[in-house]
């Protein structure tokens, strides 16, 4: 499914990138909404998934190749891209791989709660149950208390929030190509958030993202996880609607 809020204001469209097995109802309305009233925000699902036809891609490389035809085809020459989770692993080889002769061009990339390939200081998640868990047949609620937000009352409630948030608007209406090496040559301006303790994708890799790339900043969340960006959606829009008009 494809989804394009139109304002009148003459900015560089934003491209949504949403996580592994995510699809556009999954973004929170709260995060969109705002984002919306400022520019011009896409929000697409990767090939073959939810309403989507097409193969599912087999690596990042071919998701980061799809989306950037995907945007030629809607006669988008530039876009910015806020990638979270997966989509930040797939926004970043959309910036590196994008034809500089012409078809879609990434401006300004938005990382959140997410990796490059791996490379030196890059960790894997110590917590053996991610795959697991996010895999499951079946995904709830429980999901996502586990993978997305901390196990504190904060985080309960938060989860808890978004989840209300996204099925009100429902009810309403492998790299085989790797990240790491190639982010010293990505020299668009880059913003990097994730949660402070996040238990998919540890947060010191968000660190090490914005140590590789030569102009980037980063934001750290508090009493969050990977859903830092749900969590504190009403703190995090401001700060990156800021950085893409700066």
């Amino acid at each position: 499914m494809v989804l394009e809020t139109i304002i009148n204001r003459p900015t560089t469209p934003l491209l949504l990138l949403t996580h592994f097995r995510g699809v556009i109802d999954k973004y929170d309305s709260l995060l969109v909404n705002t984002l919306a009233q400022h520019r011009r925000v896409i929000l697409a699902d990767y090939a073959g998934v939810g309403l989507i036809t097409g193969a599912v891609a087999s690596s990042v490389r071919q998701s980061a190749a799809d989306m950037l035809a995907f945007l030629s085809l809607i006669g988008e020459r530039e876009v910015d891209v806020l990638g979270f989770s997966f989509g930040g692993t797939v926004a970043q080889l959309m910036a590196l791989n994008a034809d500089p002769a012409g078809k879609a061009k990434v401006r300004k990339l938005i990382l959140a709660g997410t990796s490059s390939s791996m490379g030196e200081g890059v960790r894997r998640s110590p917590n053996t149950d991610v795959f697991e868990v996010a895999a499951a047949k079946e995904v709830t609620i429980e999901t996502f208390k586990r993978l997305f937000f901390l196990g504190n009352a904060e985080g309960t409630a938060a989860a808890e929030q978004w989840w209300a948030r996204i099925h009100e608007r429902s009810a309403a209406t492998g790299c085989e190509e790797g990240s790491f090496e190639r982010l010293k040559g990505l020299d668009i301006p880059v913003l990097v958030m994730n949660g402070h303790d996040d238990y998919m994708t540890p947060t010191v890799n968000s660190w090490v993202i914005q140590q590789r790339l030569p102009n980037a900043e980063l934001l750290i969340y508090p009493n969050s996880g990977h859903g830092a960006i749900f969590q504190y959606a009403s703190y995090f829009a401001p700060h990156a609607l800021a950085f893409l008009s700066s």
